[in-house]
């Protein structure tokens, strides 16, 4: 009997010394099983925890938004002033979300999976916001976007200086591209639709309307370049792993859900929108136009960001509609 189970222990383990040696796990997989080891343990307990600590940053990214956001309303709110909550969280968002890019170049030494022509296009519309703006409106709004303007454009110089070598110009729209089919075609519709507000300025004024119609049609095209990367790089080795760059596109698809939340809360907005353009006026309706655009655009992204968040994987299998 003894010789016995030795045999059959040979046969299923081996022995060491003596003692017998257990068959080692296996689990099913498509097309058979694979032997799982102590490493393999280790690797999938690693992407958990590190699942949890993206899942924590985010939940702390979303509620120091909504409370600055809370906070400064109210504040507005004693003073006299509007309560915009929803558009100075969309602000706060959209800053914390350039945070995030500036931690991953200062920590990982590399803008690996990052887009040097969306930060263009962001820094382009940006500038552009704020220059009309402080004519326009010359508020909170203005501060936040220059304050979003200035660390985008830290982003840009260390994408230019010290991480040059690791931009991914192989993914990256080409300077042409973005030229034409980005950046010239959003100021060329600018130029014939815009608010036209203030025109007793004069060429002042007239300018100022061109550069805020041209901020709101780059914004919403704006992340293209960065969505094909993100595409390049997910059909490449079948998904895009969740890190700081996929974590700042969640955040601007964040902002794009709170400007949708923002029209839904004020239906008003739509009868607006629908008198002005009977009217003959075309403004209002490009507006809500590419505030659709840039949603359905960032829409995609978001679900399957979701789902890695879901799953734990912390791996977005990304299949972009662009």
């Amino acid at each position: 009997l003894r010789r016995g189970g030795r045999e059959r222990a040979r046969h299923h383990g081996g022995e060491v010394n003596g003692v017998e040696k257990m068959e080692p796990a296996r689990r099913r997989v498509a097309g058979g099983f694979e032997t799982v080891t102590r490493k393999t343990t280790d690797e999938v307990l690693t992407r958990i925890r590190g699942a949890s600590r993206g899942q924590a940053a985010l939940g702390a990214l979303a509620f120091s938004a909504v409370f600055i956001g809370l906070i400064y309303a109210l504040v507005e709110w004693v003073f006299g002033g509007q309560v915009d909550v929803v558009f100075i969280a969309m602000e706060i968002v959209h800053f914390f979300g350039i945070l995030i890019l500036m931690r991953k170049l200062l920590k990982e030494k590399s803008c690996e999976g990052l887009s040097l022509r969306t930060q263009e296009n962001t820094a382009m519309y940006l500038a552009a916001r704020v220059v009309s703006g402080a004519l326009f409106e010359g508020n909170h709004h203005t501060l936040l976007d220059f304050l979003t303007l200035g660390v985008t454009a830290l982003v840009i110089f260390n994408m230019y200086t010290k991480l040059a070598s690791t931009v991914d110009s192989k993914n990256d729209m080409t300077r042409k591209d973005q030229m034409m089919y980005i950046v010239l075609p959003c100021l060329g519709v600018a130029v014939f639709i815009n608010p036209g507000v203030k025109m007793h300025l004069g060429v002042v004024a007239w300018l100022c309307n061109v550069l805020w119609a041209f901020s709101t049609y780059l914004e919403a095209i704006s992340v293209v370049p960065q969505l094909k990367v993100m595409k390049h790089i997910s059909d490449s080795v079948g998904f895009f792993e969740r890190k700081s760059t996929a974590d700042y596109v969640f955040a601007l698809g964040i902002t794009r859900f709170l400007a949708c939340a923002s029209w839904i809360i004020q239906p008003s907005t739509f009868g607006y929108v629908f008198t002005v353009t009977i009217s003959g006026r075309l403004w209002a309706a490009f507006t809500l136009v590419a505030e659709i655009v840039q949603t359905f655009i960032l829409a995609d992204f978001c679900y399957y960001y979701i789902r890695s968040v879901a799953d734990g994987s912390g791996l977005v299998q990304f299949h972009s509609v662009l």
